[in-house]
């Protein structure tokens, strides 16, 4: 039997100190963004038990991390913005006191009326989820509110924020969470610092390098308060030119990107990341063909996963409208890996049939008819769950003891 002496020391010592230092992780939860294929890219089967009694149980822990930074890359026209809006309003919707924050440090970002469209939120509700600034922002001061946000959760009135989530870790206790709050960046790219530099200086490399230094602090800096607090940051990040003056192939700064593109602000905004997404149009879609919208086919890459070890990636479909589309994006995940039966007007996701449809008409059935929508999500969902990666259990051990204890270890030849 394994003695917890140490752990019984240390614990009972650091109960008499201050929250920071007594505090030990919890096992994070994961939240939905909506987006199922999405959602099971970036998911695990997690463990838990329901009582400290039980035998140990599973469940797909699905989504955005708690408390965590997630990075958004892409070029210009591909959604970003729309994306990071769409997963902040699907993690918030289902918690009173969830709020979301938006810096647009690009001052003509996108209007109220188009945010108020894609997050589905009434007026009324619009005006107590949002808080967004479009001037005087600057690094220091997205730390300052980020810090105030953490100090109101967690110190002030942690009771008017905490909640069951419901469940249970590997030994019967409760996991307790403040509800979530989405923080959206919106662009990292043109995020400055606080004292900028002599107009003649913003084009030297100086001045980079400066700025650079200063934003990777606060994403240093603010890692451990949003996990504290549960606030899970969004920051939108662009793709620049990377010139090259040499007549030969410069090598990418880090392996996803391709030749010739390079992050702003230097690699540590993406490096501190739990998850960095990137975004990349595959193909266009025309109101006279297909889903009979105009918009596009993403791919959405999972370049960095510290949940799932997930690379493979997914696509959404893009509606310029109305924004990234949930049901077709499934039916998309479903033709992408050639679960759809049939051709034209007679495609059907049951292999008996029973459910035709269109490309066409596909989204008016989901909406007007919920046995055709209950019957398309239970075809899905199996076709989901195959894709977190499953952990090998009979490899866990790897009969450590055995190679450990062998004398042969210590013997001097």
């Amino acid at each position: 039997m394994t003695n917890s002496l140490l752990q019984d020391i240390f614990r009972a010592k650091v109960a008499k100190l201050g929250l920071d230092m007594r505090d030990e992780a919890k096992p994070d939860i994961l939240y939905p963004t909506g987006f199922l294929n999405f959602d099971y890219m970036n998911g695990y089967v997690a463990k838990e038990r329901v009582s400290a009694n039980a035998d140990m149980s599973e469940f797909y822990n699905l989504g955005i991390t708690d408390g965590s930074y997630v990075c958004l890359v892409a070029n210009s026209g591909t959604g970003k913005s729309t994306f990071a809006e769409q997963i902040a309003a699907n993690i918030v919707r289902r918690f009173p006191t969830s709020t979301i924050f938006v810096d647009m440090t690009e001052t003509t970002g996108m209007t109220e009326t188009r945010r108020l469209n894609l997050s589905k939120f009434t007026p009324e509700e619009y005006k107590v989820r949002y808080n967004i600034r479009n001037k005087g922002i600057n690094a220091e001061n997205i730390y300052k509110r980020i810090k105030m946000i953490h100090d109101v959760k967690v110190k002030e009135r942690p009771n008017d924020f905490l909640y069951d989530t419901g469940r249970k870790d590997m030994y019967g206790e409760p996991i307790l969470k403040f509800e979530p709050t989405v923080y959206i960046i919106d662009s990292i790219a043109a995020l400055m610092p606080e004292n900028m530099a002599e107009e003649e200086e913003l084009a030297g490399k100086s001045y980079g390098a400066q700025s650079a230094a200063v934003i990777a602090q606060l994403f240093t800096a603010m890692l451990q308060p949003i996990k504290e607090a549960n606030i899970i940051v969004i920051g939108i990040n662009h793709f620049a030119q990377d010139i090259n003056m040499s007549i030969f192939p410069k090598k990418p700064d880090v392996p996803w990107l391709k030749q010739g593109e390079r992050i702003p602000k230097g690699k540590k905004v993406t490096l501190l990341a739990n998850n960095i997404i990137r975004l990349d149009n595959v193909s266009k879609l025309k109101m006279d063909e297909g889903y009979k919208i105009e918009g596009s086919i993403v791919d959405v890459s999972l370049v960095k996963s510290r949940t799932s070890g997930n690379k493979r990636g997914t696509r959404l479909v893009y509606d310029f409208a109305n924004g990234f589309d949930p049901w077709l994006s499934l039916l998309e995940f479903m033709k992408y890996n050639k679960h759809i039966y049939g051709a034209g007007v007679s495609l059907s996701f049951d292999p008996d049939r029973n459910y035709k449809f269109s490309m066409g008409n596909f989204k008016q059935k989901i909406n007007s008819d919920p046995e055709f929508r209950k019957a398309f999500l239970n075809y899905t969902i199996p076709y989901l769950k195959q894709i977190p990666i499953e952990v090998d259990e009979s490899a866990e051990n790897m009969h450590m003891e055995d190679i450990l204890n062998d004398s042969n270890l210590y013997t001097v030849s």
